[in-house]
Parts: structure tokens; sequence; C-alpha cells
């Protein structure tokens, strides 16, 4: 029992103590909170997000293209809009602002540990042949200071189908055996829902994009997926199994397995 009185009383002295520090107990609203870019990992199939993030104009028709990069810093809200600036690393960029790109700042509204930033990706010519790369950063103020090695890099191509993050080879093939062509049939068949599903289509358009560029990995096997099955992997599947249309790398399993 003596012993068990000492135990007590240090772990006491210990509390005490610990309760009675400011530095551990008191958080200061006035320190710079820490930011960074946020990557969604449940994005990518592979549950890596790559180093450098690859963007293609090839399935659009659009000329231009807003592209929204999440920020996020770690912290106490703050009770009134903020900005934080980005700054492009010009040793290691090799897109041309005002020809490739235009940047804004990034906004937190007021209360919120979110913002975005958003590019205008203009197509241009050149990109068909050679990607151009932007490399960002965060840049410290008064607000916030970046987290160690934070940075984004973007790759800008045009005329080639990027894999996106969501694409599973071990379902679909290894995308590099010109599964491209897979994946711009799989597109064709999802923008026909804005006719034959319109209420789905717009709110998946909403949540995952028109070219499915924010789908998260194993979107296609989440349970009540009838509809991407029936109307868009099923079809795809079926006309690349035609001898008539298929290519040699394709590889895809029956869509029927992803019925849950």
């Amino acid at each position: 029992m003596k012993d068990k009185r000492v135990i007590w009383l240090i772990l006491s002295m210990l509390v005490c103590g610990w309760a009675c520090s400011d530095k551990t107990i008191i958080y200061n609203p006035e320190q710079k909170r820490s930011i960074y870019f946020y990557k969604d990992v449940n994005r990518y199939a592979s549950k890596v997000v790559p180093d450098t993030i690859e963007f293609s104009f090839a399935a659009l028709e659009e000329s231009e293209y807003r592209y929204d990069i999440p920020v996020k810093f770690i912290g106490m809200p703050i009770e009134k809009e903020i900005e934080c600036e980005v700054e492009v690393v010009a040793d290691s960029t090799t897109a041309e602002a005002g020809k490739h790109y235009e940047m804004g700042k990034i906004v937190f509204p007021e209360g919120e540990v979110k913002g975005m930033l958003s590019l205008r990706l203009k197509r241009t010519e050149d990109i068909q042949k050679h990607p151009v790369m932007i490399y960002m950063r965060l840049r410290e103020d008064e607000n916030f200071v970046p987290m160690e090695n934070e940075c984004y890099r973007l790759s800008v191509v045009d005329g080639v189908l990027v894999a996106p993050g969501w694409w599973a080879s071990g379902y679909l093939g290894v995308y590099a055996n010109g599964n491209y062509k897979l994946y711009r049939k799989m597109l064709e068949y999802y923008w026909e829902l804005e006719e034959l599903k319109p209420v789905f289509y717009a709110e998946t358009v909403k949540e995952y994009g028109r070219y499915l560029e924010k789908a998260p990995a194993g979107f296609f096997q989440q349970p009540n997926n009838i509809v991407w099955i029936k109307y868009v992997f099923k079809p795809a599947y079926e006309f690349y199994s035609d001898p008539e249309n298929t290519y040699d790398g394709f590889d895809m399993v029956n869509p029927d397995r992803f019925i849950r």
C-alpha cells in the first residue's frame, strides 16, 4: 500500500506540473499557422500521391481549364477572411505565366482552415509535344509558415490522356499498354449519363468532376455502384471485348466483379 501511495503521489505531481505549465495548455492564437497543399491520398489506387501531378487537355474540348488545388493550415481558424500567397519556383518551372497559366491568391473564408488555389490552365500548341511544368511553393507571411519541403509540381500536357489517380491496373489493365483508349471510352459513356441519368450525372460532376479527375480510388466498387457498372464500365468492357474494336493492351476484368 505504501508503494502505491508513493506512485500516486508522483503521478499527481506530474499531472499538476503539466497542468500548471502555460506552454503546454495555452494555445497562442497569434502564432503562425502551418500551411500545406492538401493532396487526397484516397484518389490514388496506389495510396501514394505522386511527386508530380499530371494534367492533360486530351479529353477536353475547352481551350482553358480551371484547376483547383486545396490548401489547408494547422491551427485555430481565423475570424476573418484571410489570404496567402504562393510563389512559382523559376528555375524548376518551364510553363510561362500568362501563356500557359494564370494564378490567383489563396483565400481562406472566415472561420475556415481550408482554402483554394485556382489556376487557369491554357491549351497551347507547344504542350502537345512538350509538357510544361509548374513548380509551386507556399510563401511565408505574418500569418502562415509552410510545412517543411512543402511544394506542388504540376505537369500540363495535351494530346495524351494521362492515367487518372483511381486507375487500378489489377482490374483495368496496365495503363501504359494503350489503355488511354479504355479511359476515353469510359468518359464517353459517363458523359451520356447527362441525358440518361441527369440527376445522378449532375451530382457526380459536382463531386468527381466532368473528367472524373476528382474521383477517389475504387469509386466504381463502392456499394450501390450499379449505375457505374451498367452505364459506364460494362459498355466500355463490351466494346473492347469485341475483336473488331480491341487492342493489344486491353486487359480489363468483367465489371460484374465490381457489383456490391
